[in-house]
């Protein structure tokens, strides 16, 4: 029998949960607040997913509840989300109910039984608009994006059961998403293959994965494995990992067994998502240049980037990678720019180098996770 989750913080949630049932949900109607804090609904099903969001509209909690023993389904919420915009959403009977923060009652008041329809559907535009990073021009392009891993630990839910807690670095903000103990990993690239099929528990720390989620948005349904750093120096380390480091992060050509590695020397694809690796040559204003094993700029990757790109950073300098949220800022070279401009970069392990894994949409970086010192 599937174990139910615990606890789940992901804005692929609530993308997919707001725009897949905006046409079909009934008016919001409002929950209660008692006096110790928690959301209380007297409501028809078994289970409701808590949803908190910050002034800007951004999903920063997420949780599952299950009826208690009073027929109530009770929502203790952390104390740092209680005075932030709450909705629930009735898995039972799809319906959301808005909650209101300055709302407070000491006791429960049961929800009325008919189901009001609404005049007019609700616009699937104007929270997602709100919740997303600016970066994403399209509700779409949010959906897969990648997450750098901090950590995983085992946690029992409400009913005593094991699940997988994973915090990570996701839409530019860190949170603890709760994935089922038996969904194991759906695709690795090449050189990783090995973590094909393997469980939560076999990430780690500086990993990067893509997640996502059912129609509800309270269950993480598929989990593909990215990157994983390695122990050498990428471009001055014994492994091929190939001309554009496709073996690190893609299968067949494939990152998730779903889009292209960039070419080093070829041009650009025609599809809308792809990714990127290599040595972080130079970043200019706007201009993310990155560079293969041959150090050629001829044959450099040239990228978009922008002030809202995502930008997360591993720091691989020692046996405990450092990782931390950074903006564009962050990104630096380790290679000189006359070095650079002389033509191409004699690469060797006297030098310490910084890598970028990229992942672009039309052509325009949404996010750039850094590994930083190689080689130090």
């Amino acid at each position: 029998m599937k174990k139910k989750i615990a606890a789940l913080v992901t804005a692929i949630a609530a993308v997919l949960s707001i725009t897949a049932m905006a046409q079909t949900v009934p008016e919001s109607m409002p929950a209660v607040i008692n006096e110790a804090g928690a959301v209380v609904i007297n409501e028809a099903g078994s289970k409701a997913v808590l949803s908190c969001y910050d002034e800007t509209g951004k999903l920063v909690y997420s949780n599952i509840y299950y009826k208690n023993d009073n027929g109530n389904i009770e929502m203790n919420i952390p104390s740092e989300y209680r005075d932030l915009k709450k909705r629930v959403y009735l898995i039972d009977s799809k319906r959301f109910l808005d909650v209101e923060a300055e709302q407070n009652a000491p006791e429960a008041t049961p929800m009325p039984s008919e189901t009001v329809k609404p005049t007019q559907s609700p616009s699937p535009t104007k929270k997602p608009s709100q919740s997303k990073p600016s970066i994403y021009e399209k509700e779409a392009d949010s959906i897969y994006a990648p997450a750098l891993v901090k950590d995983v630990e085992t946690r029992a839910d409400s009913n005593g059961e094991d699940i997988y807690a994973v915090t990570v670095f996701y839409h530019g903000k860190e949170m603890t998403i709760g994935i089922e103990e038996d969904l194991t990993i759906s695709s690795a690239p090449q050189e990783y293959d090995f973590m094909r099929g393997k469980s939560m528990d076999s990430l780690q720390k500086g990993d990067v994965i893509c997640m996502t989620a059912n129609i509800a948005g309270d269950t993480v349904r598929t989990v593909d494995f990215i990157f994983r750093p390695t122990e050498e120096d990428i471009a001055t380390g014994d492994a091929d990992f190939g001309e554009s480091f496709e073996s690190l992060l893609s299968a067949n050509g494939l990152v998730a067994d779903k889009w292209p590695v960039m070419k080093y020397g070829s041009a650009s694809s025609s599809d809308r998502y792809e990714y990127a690796f290599g040595i972080i040559g130079k970043k200019d204003e706007n201009t993310l240049t990155l560079i293969n094993k041959s150090g050629d700029e001829d044959t450099a990757l040239e990228i978009d980037i922008q002030d809202d790109t995502i930008v997360y950073a591993c720091n691989v300098d020692g046996k405990e990678y450092d990782v931390e949220i950074t903006d564009v800022n962050g990104i630096e070279t380790t290679i000189p720019k006359s070095m650079f401009d002389d033509g191409p970069v004699d690469l060797n392990d006297d030098y310490s180098y910084n890598y970028a894994l990229v992942r672009l949409v039309d052509k325009t970086a949404t996010e750039v996770i850094l590994y930083n010192n190689y080689n130090e």
